[in-house]
């Protein structure tokens, strides 16, 4: 490629001493060099800053360090530094193919587009086990090398994930729709790529898998004790918050508004199906009033196709 446009890549670290190198050297080695990488240290309190010190001597490496703020501040702490024409998310306990940046600048750039999304893989933690399954695998319903316009609305409602490391992003989109993550809560991933896909005028998709996403004991993930069930109870209260201003507006079209709804119903079913007793989730479920009846007849109708195809499997 004779241009090379500058790609942010912003890596939030947090107590990862055990996997933050291998993240790293799979950003540093890409085979596309045009890149800023920002590290972000959220107060770590193990040896994770001492790990990232030595990839500073990489001019395209910057470490900025914080009081811990969570993973959204981390990212917002990443937006505000960077300057990059595209910006990528990899979480520090996970890695990237080494040709990925090159391949999605190249389609960036040739069509021009706002996003391209991809595949993802997960795997657990030491083993280095692919887990089956094909939650991040989006070729059953996501075309390769078309250019999504206005009906972007409708794949990226019927294909939804939130995770923000399996797409990149045209920059200014962000900047322009002033779009960041929500602070102080959990599952940010569901409103920021709500936003995302609301703000784009354009997509693509690349059917590789790009991202490997490490499942390991005591991630945010993994960890469901009452104490995080009750954060995500209020994390998903402000979420679907934010998700009803949003549909409210006038300003969106039809087809934004189904993408819209279609989250709110996600956040209400999480919410629903929560292990927390019904006197605590409950009143959260009475205030989604915007969830009709038609909705949660729907909601019941999918949960039993659900059912149905997997005593079929």
């Amino acid at each position: 490629m004779k241009h090379q446009p500058l790609v942010s890549v912003i890596v939030p670290v947090y107590n990862v001493e055990d996997y933050i190198e291998e993240c790293l050297d799979s950003i540093i080695e890409q085979t596309y060099s045009n890149l800023e990488i920002i590290a972000i240290d959220d107060g770590s309190t193990d040896r994770s800053n001492q790990k990232v010190q030595p990839y500073t001597k990489d001019e395209r490496v910057q470490l900025i360090e914080q009081a811990n703020q969570g993973l959204s501040g981390a990212r917002n702490t990443g937006l505000k530094a960077a300057a990059g024409k595209y910006a990528l998310f990899v979480d520090s306990d996970d890695y990237i193919e080494r040709t990925m940046i090159e391949e999605l600048v190249a389609q960036m750039e040739t069509h021009q587009v706002d996003l391209i999304r991809f595949n993802g893989k997960d795997f657990l933690d030491e083993m280095n086990t692919p887990i089956e399954q094909n939650h991040y695998d989006f070729s059953h319903r996501l075309e390769e090398g078309k250019v999504y316009k206005a009906d972007s609305y409708e794949a990226n409602r019927r294909t939804f994930v939130s995770p923000v490391y399996l797409y990149i992003i045209r920059r200014n989109v962000l900047e322009k729709h002033k779009i960041t993550f929500y602070e102080q809560i959990l599952h940010e991933d569901e409103l920021f790529t709500t936003q995302v896909f609301l703000a784009i005028t354009s997509m693509m998709y690349q059917n590789k898998f790009y991202y490997h996403r490490r499942y390991r004991e005591n991630s945010i993930m993994t960890d469901q004790n009452s104490k995080r069930l009750k954060k995500t109870l209020d994390s998903y209260n402000r979420i679907y918050k934010e998700l009803e201003k949003l549909y409210t507006q006038n300003s969106f079209t039809k087809e934004q508004k189904k993408l819209i709804k279609r989250q709110m119903l996600s956040i209400y079913s999480g919410v629903k199906n929560s292990p927390l007793p019904m006197a605590e989730k409950g009143p959260v479920l009475k205030q989604m009033t915007a969830i009709t009846m038609t909705d949660k007849t729907y909601l019941k109708a999918q949960k039993a196709m659900r059912a149905i195809r997997h005593k079929q499997t």
